[in-house]
């Protein structure tokens, strides 16, 4: 996997055009964008990751839903407060994702911006 980052890193250098001073400033931010993407992708998938026994640990919340799913016992006021917990982590994710975006953005110049879009980065 750090193989594919490294030559990820190595296209997204080459396409914003940039030069080693500038790529110091750069890839820090890029790098918090892209772990706060997998953070978010695998909070969103990590119930069916984690179905087969493979695959990365949910979060507390999503395991304590999974729980409270798989017993017949389980309220309905238990569901909603576990649900609404798993929720809440995704937004505070989500707008640390967008944050860590911002701050990006910050540092590029408009056609920079644009290819990070194109390759799904930015929004």
């Amino acid at each position: 996997m750090d193989q594919f980052r490294q030559k990820m890193n190595e296209f997204l250098k080459t396409s914003l055009k940039v030069n080693d001073e500038e790529w110091a400033v750069i890839l820090p931010l890029l790098e918090k964008v892209q772990a706060k993407q997998r953070e978010t992708l695998t909070g969103r998938f990590s119930f069916m990751m984690n179905r087969g026994g493979g695959g990365r640990p949910a979060s507390p919340e999503i395991e304590a839903l999974k729980t409270a799913l798989e017993s017949e016992n389980t309220t309905p006021a238990d569901i909603k407060a576990k649900l609404e917990a798993v929720r809440d982590v995704r937004k505070k994710g989500e707008a640390e994702l967008t944050q860590a975006r911002e701050d990006l953005r910050k540092v590029l110049t408009q056609r920079q911006e644009a290819t990070l879009v194109m390759v799904g980065i930015l929004e």
